[in-house]
C-alpha cells in the first residue's frame, strides 16, 4: 500500500463576537465618573446597582455584562460572582475600578491588591502591544491617542492574563485568558472623557462586546473525532514505509 499524501484538517468551533447592544450590569461608583454615559452613548442597556446588594444567592444571568467602575464596591458574595463569570453566564469589564482590588484578584486580573492597584496614568497614549486580540484589531501597533486625559493603570497584571496596552508607567489594557474579564483604559473621569477618540471609543464597545460574548466550548467528540483522524493518519505514514 502506498500512500503519497493525506490532508487533515480539524475544524475548532468559535464564538462569533455578540456586536449588538449589550445587556450591562454596572456597579454604582463615585458620582463624578462618566462611565454610566458613555455606555449608554453606545447604545448599550444599563442597570446600576450597589455591589454590596450582590449577595449569594443573586442572579446574574439576565446581564450580559458586569461592570465595575471608579469607587464601585466588591460584590457582597464574590465567590458568588466568580462562579458566574466561571459557568459562562456572565463576562466582566473594568472601568479601571479602583475599590474592587479583591475582586479583580480573584478573577486573576491583577496579582496584588496595593494601593496603587487599578490605579490611573496620563497622558491617555495607549501603546498597542498586541492587535491580534478582538479589542484591538484593526490598529496598528504602538501609540494610539484616546482623546481623553487619564487612563486605567494596572502595575502587576495576573499572571494569566495578555497585556494588549501600556501607557508611561503601567499596562492599561489586558484581557484574562481563560475568562470572559477585561480591564479597559476608559473610566470616565470628567477631565476630557467627551473627547474620547474613534479609537478610544471602539476599544471601550469592543471590550464589551468581547466581554459580552460566551466561549463556546469545542465537544469531547470533536476532539475524539480528531485523534482518530491523527490515528489513522500515523498507521497510514507507517505503512508507506
Amino acid at each position: 500500500m502506498r500512500v503519497t499524501s493525506f490532508s487533515l484538517t480539524v475544524f475548532i468551533l468559535t464564538a462569533t463576537i455578540n456586536t449588538s447592544a449589550a445587556t450591562i450590569l454596572l456597579a454604582d461608583g463615585n458620582s463624578s465618573i462618566k462611565v454610566y454615559d458613555r455606555l449608554i452613548g453606545l447604545g448599550n442597556s444599563v442597570t446600576v446597582s450597589d455591589a454590596l446588594d450582590w449577595g449569594s444567592r443573586f442572579d446574574y444571568s439576565a446581564y450580559d455584562v458586569v461592570a465595575f467602575q471608579y469607587g464601585s464596591n466588591n460584590p457582597l458574595d464574590i465567590n458568588n460572582f466568580l462562579n458566574a463569570v466561571d459557568s459562562n453566564q456572565v463576562g466582566t469589564v473594568f472601568f479601571r475600578g479602583y475599590g474592587t482590588q479583591a475582586t479583580a484578584l480573584a478573577l486573576g486580573l491583577i496579582s496584588s491588591t496595593n494601593a496603587d492597584e487599578l490605579s490611573w496614568q496620563s497622558p491617555a497614549q495607549l501603546d498597542v502591544v498586541n492587535n491580534s486580540h478582538y479589542i484591538t484589531s484593526g490598529l496598528s501597533l504602538g501609540i494610539t491617542d484616546l482623546g481623553y486625559s487619564y487612563m486605567s493603570a494596572i502595575p502587576t497584571p495576573g499572571a494569566d492574563t495578555t497585556v494588549l496596552g501600556r501607557g508611561t508607567d503601567a499596562a492599561a489594557l489586558l484581557v484574562h485568558n481563560k475568562r470572559r474579564a477585561v480591564i479597559t483604559p476608559f473610566y470616565g473621569h470628567s477631565s476630557n472623557y467627551d473627547l474620547e477618540t474613534r479609537a478610544g471609543l471602539d476599544i471601550t464597545q469592543r471590550s464589551i462586546d468581547w466581554a459580552a460574548t460566551p466561549a463556546v466550548p469545542v465537544p469531547a467528540a470533536v476532539w475524539l473525532f480528531a485523534s482518530g483522524l491523527l490515528g489513522l493518519f500515523g498507521l497510514a505514514r507507517r505503512k508507506a514505509r
